[in-house]
């Protein structure tokens, strides 16, 4: 509908439908008569973002013209790793336990997972299991998601509307037998551009049947299902794309997921199964905790299953990189973190268009500056942020903001998420920070830290990881032509330490000279950390220490690495590869008074990193101490005895010292301020954002919530007086 009015008056500014205090969204049908006081639609015109610039929309129309056919031609990329038998073997276990109906299970898996993760690529792979998969996908008319809506699939909604879904579901299986369709066929002609004439010839012959007759019997029939395809473990998987499209629409006060569950339990099929995909990582929209789930759904005795986030195909597609070789090529990270990359750049995707892709869809292709969600994901990818997993924000980092699903509470009211290694979403949010500015994901940050929506961890480290990042950023943007930033090159180690430091050190030169790295190249575009914290941790094959190969591979993944919390002497390593071999820069922030003797001699002695005695190894140690007001750098030495055939031999270990915020080159003023911030701010009990009546009213609460906090704040009268304890 919102579509349609930008098309009949030539708009081209954001429509959005309202009924009374509900949006309507853009493919929902307006089917009602909206001609009253009380229940008019209301069309709100908005001012889009940002006006754009001629590249962009020009960039805008090669997507949607070339995306997909690209996108069609990646899905057909031959499957790779273990996920599907991992997948499957969950699959029969979910439906084994169904059928031997020891507990009230409802017959459904939900798969939840962030976009580009192979969600319905992975269930589309269940043919190669002998298994039908009957698809149904319901999209918006603009969305470029593939494999693309189902013909027809409104009625498939009025189906579950009108109670049945069950009958739907038997004449389509009946209608595939009759075809004599093989698995791969019947796939194929559900999802390939080529075959949605024959497909909605098959929707419609089904539609036609269901006018025909009244509720099937064959629902209440254990053996439908087996009887038709025999000698299989599971012979039908009926899936429901973009699920949360059953969420929108409403008849009898229900929504149509509400009424899709009811009827899916009354389908006694043996070797039949249903699933639900979606990117909505409110979990409890599928898998509600008991005290909020429905009423309909308290009413009756049945339980669900675990939501399945284990569409584990990180790194799936390494294997397709072309150039494997010992030097690192920016090329080859396509082939690292979700399928999508890879997938597309075996379609022949640029590395420039896959990076635009991923800033575009981290941000929820939000231009707006200040859209925190939009900031806050590229400011977690690229820092390793830890959010929160009670939080409102991490379900929509889920559903919007390519975070990645790693668990869900038993209860099913936390959900724990991360952004996994992954270069260029990466690369997408580092661009997604430079666009909107560091100062504007600084700010985000503050508020974010005020409510207590991220865990910092310590302070002072997190404002490294942000001076380091932005060092390299600077560094990038000074070699490479605007045209060719990708943030997925490699630069000279002096180079980046240049961009880091206002002054140059005295005696740096001879220090990388002697220590044979002036060759050396360096590069990261995110943070990534090791959480190994104690032994039992350790024991479950996480890594505490580094090793050589970590280094090599933490290189060509383009990320430095962030060390376990409470590992000593180390908080932040970054790899560099020089031309005899690898080496680290070793980084500690403290706040305390230096210490020359110890702190020289672990930062730069590798067996501090990994753990064990490595020679000859190549360690640039960095101390940093932000707490002082001085800005300046040196270079500190401390000597040191190597025993080699009893003979004593003496040298030097060297690191470069860093006091105070204003001795890195990437901070101007306004970011110095931020920096400062970041080091003090937590929630804030006075901050009018706990105690607000409405968006624009504050209920003045400042004097109640000091009463509360009678040690922190100054009492009107204070217990020494009214115990007249002086």
């Amino acid at each position: 509908m919102g579509n349609w009015i930008k098309f009949r008056f030539n708009i081209s500014e954001n429509v959005t439908l309202r009924s009374g205090s509900d949006n309507l969204e853009d493919n929902e049908l307006v089917t009602g008569l909206y001609n009253t006081e009380d229940n008019a639609l209301e069309v709100i015109v908005k001012e889009n973002d940002d006006e754009g610039s001629p590249g962009d929309e020009k960039r805008k129309e090669y997507v949607s013209n070339n995306e997909l056919d690209r996108v069609e031609k990646a899905f057909q990329i031959e499957y790779q790793g273990t996920t599907l038998d991992i997948f499957y073997s969950r699959l029969k276990q979910f439906h084994n336990e169904w059928l031997r109906h020891e507990k009230p299970y409802a017959p459904y898996l939900t798969i939840i997972q962030s976009s580009g993760s192979g969600k319905s690529r992975l269930v589309g792979e269940l043919r190669t299991k002998r298994i039908f998969v009957p698809y149904i996908c319901k999209r918006s008319m603009t969305s470029t998601g593939y494999p693309a809506s189902t013909p027809c699939v409104q009625q498939i909604f009025e189906a579950i509307r009108d109670n049945k879904f069950g009958t739907l579901l038997s004449l389509a299986i009946k209608q595939i037998k009759a075809k004599n369709w093989s698995e791969e066929e019947f796939w194929s002609i559900q999802t390939k551009a080529e075959h949605k004439n024959e497909c909605r010839d098959f929707w419609n012959s089904i539609f036609k049947l269901l006018k025909q007759v009244n509720l099937s019997s064959d629902c209440s029939d254990n053996k439908f299902v087996t009887n038709l395809f025999p000698d299989r473990e599971i012979s039908v998987v009926c899936c429901i794309d973009e699920a949360h499209t059953l969420l929108v629409e409403r008849a009898d006060n229900e929504t149509y997921f509400v009424k899709w569950r009811r009827q899916i339990r009354k389908i006694w099929w043996s070797r039949f199964f249903n699933i639900l995909l979606s990117t909505n990582g409110n979990i409890g929209n599928f898998l509600p905790p008991v005290a909020k789930d429905t009423k309909s759904a308290r009413s009756h005795n049945f339980e669900v299953f675990p939501a399945y986030l284990d569409v584990n195909t990180m790194d799936a597609l390494v294997s397709l990189a072309e150039n494997a070789n010992k030097n690192y090529n920016p090329d080859r990270t396509a082939y690292l973190g979700i399928p999508l990359w890879g997938s597309l750049a075996q379609a022949g995707v640029s590395l420039i268009d896959l990076i635009h892709l991923a800033s575009q869809k981290i941000r929820n292709f939000s231009k707006n500056k200040r859209d925190y969600l939009a900031n806050l994901a590229c400011t977690a990818c690229t820092l390793d942020l830890e959010v929160s997993p009670r939080i409102a924000e991490v379900d929509s980092l889920i559903a919007s903001h390519m975070a990645t699903a790693i668990g869900v509470s038993l209860d099913r009211t936390s959900i724990l998420c991360t952004y996994p290694s992954d270069p260029i979403l990466a690369s997408g949010a580092l661009k997604g920070i430079i666009i909107n500015g560091w100062n504007n994901s600084l700010d985000t940050l503050l508020e974010l830290f005020s409510r207590g929506v991220v865990e910092a961890g310590e302070r002072g480290e997190l404002i490294n990881r942000i001076l380091f990042l932005k060092a390299y950023v600077d560094a990038v943007n000074e070699r490479f032509s605007e045209e060719s930033l990708t943030y997925l090159r490699k630069v000279p180690l002096e180079l980046f330490l240049d961009s880091l430091l206002c002054n140059q050190i005295k005696g740096l030169d001879k220090f990388l000279q002697d220590m044979q790295i002036r060759d050396a190249e360096i590069g990261f575009n995110h943070w990534t950390s090791l959480l190994a914290t104690n032994k039992d941790y350790v024991k479950s094959g996480e890594n505490m220490f580094l090793s050589e190969k970590l280094v090599v591979e933490a290189y060509h993944r383009h990320s430095a690495i962030k060390m376990p919390l409470g590992f000593y002497d180390i908080d932040h390593i970054i790899p560099f590869k020089h031309s005899t071999g690898y080496g680290i820069i070793s980084i500690q922030n403290k706040k305390t008074t230096f210490n020359d003797t110890t702190d020289i001699t672990s930062l730069a002695d590798p067996q501090t990193a990994f753990g064990k005695k490595m020679s000859g190894y190549k360690v640039l140690g960095i101390y940093i101490d932000l707490g002082l007001n001085d800005a300046t750098v040196e270079m500190k030495s401390e000597d040191t005895i190597e025993l080699r055939s009893n003979t004593s031999q003496r040298g030097k270990d060297h690191i470069i010292y860093i006091r105070g915020v204003r001795s890195f080159k990437c901070c101007d003023d306004e970011i110095v301020k931020r920096l400062s911030k970041i080091l003090f701010t937590r929630p804030w009990p006075l901050h009018t954002q706990w105690s607000m009546f409405d968006e624009k009213t504050d209920l003045k609460r400042e004097d109640v919530i000091k009463s509360f906090l009678s040690l922190v704040f100054e009492q009107e009268e204070s217990l020494i007086d009214k115990w007249q304890l002086t």
